[in-house]
């Protein structure tokens, strides 16, 4: 709705709804109550979506970050981050659907990686490693912002750095809650330039023994 007779506006109105969305106004009809069951088709994808969208939520502050730049006009990053991740990440049948954690990307991007990463766990800290090269082909820069995320799955938990590291530090440790300790976890990262406006790729860093 670019330009109405009376502009936008927010709210129920008759028969339809007005709202607005990065500055752009919109309207639509008020939804219709289902009278038919769902087909296996839509209870099938329906369960899809539920299993992903309760593993992606809880990083919807980095989901923002990794893939806010990717059909921004249109769609926000958590509708792009569960469609890309939709056909990759769910596995199994019907309806006992699980995520494929190492199929899971949290960003999408061209900004140059970490190179040759890896991810340890002794003592009850997990240390990251990363490449401090940069590339000015591919225009990454020193202080690029850093993103790791530890997920231990028994516990339905997520946790990351206090603080954000940079590529130019090539390494951090990252002290392991008591309660996170005894199970598995995964890990992932990615990198973004300092305006969170280019971003890499995520990497999945396996499946550690938290000890």
């Amino acid at each position: 709705m670019r330009r109405g007779a009376n502009g936008g506006f927010s709210g129920k109105a008759g028969s339809v709804i007005g709202s607005s969305w990065k500055s752009i106004d919109y309207i639509k009809g008020l939804p219709k109550k289902r009278t038919k069951p769902m087909t296996q088709d839509q209870l099938v994808q329906q369960a899809r979506f539920a299993v992903l969208t309760r593993f992606l939520m809880p990083l919807t502050p980095m989901v923002r970050v990794g893939y806010g730049q990717i059909q921004s006009h249109r769609a926000t990053a958590m509708n792009v981050a569960v469609q890309q991740n939709m056909g990759r990440a769910v596995v199994g049948t019907y309806p006992d659907f699980s995520v494929d954690y190492a199929a899971v990307r949290i960003s999408e991007g061209r900004l140059l990686g970490g190179g040759t990463v890896a991810a340890t766990v002794a003592a009850g800290v997990l240390t990251v490693n990363w490449s401090t090269d940069v590339n000015d082909l591919m225009d990454s820069n020193a202080d690029d912002l850093v993103y790791i995320v530890l997920f231990q799955p028994e516990i339905d938990e997520f946790m990351s750095t206090p603080t954000l590291p940079t590529r130019e530090d090539g390494e951090v440790d990252i002290t392991i809650p008591d309660h996170f300790l005894g199970g598995k976890g995964h890990v992932w990262i990615f990198f973004s330039d300092r305006k969170a406006k280019r971003v890499s790729r995520s990497s999945y860093l396996g499946e550690l023994d938290l000890q």
